[in-house]
């Protein structure tokens, strides 16, 4: 919001209120940001403006075997919705390739990074060690009881039914944006992460056995599932992104189709 309007300063109260969050919330956030001279405060209006170590975005990414990069296409056009396959890399979850069906490009494309930080990444962590799952967690800064038990709740979900679900909203987009923003394609720092783990207070993470009905609709973003080795390590992870309502049908039949390909791209991974 603030490299939009880099001539314009803007009260809590202006942030708070267009990112949908709370004063306290925008508070905690803008005041890591400050502390980092990423955002800097104006003493006397105490207004807000992009500070002088902000960074600039790096591209990154790298292209994934042919054979897997053809068959990412493959899966695009079969379903009908751009699809991605991401990685863990110094601690950021790395787009590495990305498809769409049509002339559009992907709503996230190749050399996005995010912070592995919990929530993100949790079809890398649902079948990982307990070890993986406290520093994912860790990562993402202090968190409440609910936060933690939702995350517990997710995780068992996802191992068992082979998917997550992100769903879809106007805070995520916008912590997805700043994000992008924010990063330098060094490793995420506590800045990053901290404000990864804030998606969790505005959104609800993931969806729960009963949380999405026969006849309900909910907004999706991403649909998940991972990728292993040979060894059955999780090494990639493959998005479908329909950006748009979806029914609780829609959503197990894209999950499955994921699924399906994630166990297909094992003896891919390795190609030229």
């Amino acid at each position: 919001m603030l490299t939009s309007r880099r001539n314009e300063a803007l009260t809590l109260a202006e942030i708070s209120r267009e990112l949908g969050i709370t004063r306290s919330t925008g508070h905690a956030i803008l005041q890591t940001l400050t502390n980092h001279d990423w955002v800097a405060r104006d003493p006397l209006s105490g207004r807000y403006s992009i500070g002088r170590s902000f960074p600039t975005a790096a591209p990154g990414g790298r292209s994934t075997p042919r054979l897997l990069r053809d068959a990412l296409r493959e899966l695009s056009l079969r379903i009908q919705m751009p699809v991605c396959i991401s990685e863990i890399r110094a601690g950021a979850i790395v787009v590495v390739d990305a498809a769409a069906p049509g002339s559009s490009p992907p709503h996230v494309a190749a050399g996005v990074r995010l912070p592995f930080a919990a929530p993100f990444g949790r079809e890398f962590v649902a079948w990982d060690a307990a070890d993986v799952y406290e520093r994912w967690m860790s990562a993402a800064g202090p968190v409440n009881a609910s936060f933690a038990d939702r995350m517990t709740q997710v995780l068992n979900v996802i191992s068992d039914r082979g998917y997550g679900v992100e769903r879809l909203s106007g805070p995520l987009i916008r912590v997805f944006d700043a994000l992008i923003a924010l990063d330098n394609g060094n490793t995420p720092d506590a800045v990053s992460t901290r404000l990864a783990g804030a998606v969790a207070d505005l959104t609800v993470v993931d969806v729960l056995p009963g949380e999405l009905r026969e006849g309900d609709m909910i907004p999706v973003a991403m649909i998940s599932a991972p990728i292993r080795d040979h060894s059955g390590a999780v090494v990639m992870s493959v998005s479908a992104q329909p950006y748009r309502e979806l029914a609780a049908e829609p959503v197990a039949d894209i999950g499955e189709q994921i699924i399906q390909f994630a166990e297909a791209a094992t003896g891919l991974t390795s190609g030229a």
